[in-house]
């Protein structure tokens, strides 16, 4: 008795998901949603070259600041 509970309890939940996805799909016309996927894509770009920038800003900072720690002359190593 307890699965059945379940199974309705999903049921009613799946089928109340898809009444509002139906609601905001056809809430836009195919043109709108078109233009809502160039500005979504063009956000998305970016906020990607910006993460970019920041990483690659993070990694080269971190390069000079390696090679300004590095010896200037070599190390001698004492063989025994």
């Amino acid at each position: 008795m307890h699965n059945m509970s379940k199974l309705a309890t999903g049921a009613a939940y799946g089928a109340s998901a898809g009444t509002v996805a139906n609601g905001l799909l056809t809430r836009l016309s195919p043109d709108e949603w078109s233009a809502l996927g160039v500005i979504i894509g063009i956000v998305v770009a970016i906020l990607t070259f910006g993460i970019n920038w920041y990483y690659k800003r993070k990694t080269t900072l971190a390069q000079i600041q390696a090679l300004k720690s590095w010896p200037t002359r070599p190390v001698d190593i004492a063989e025994d």
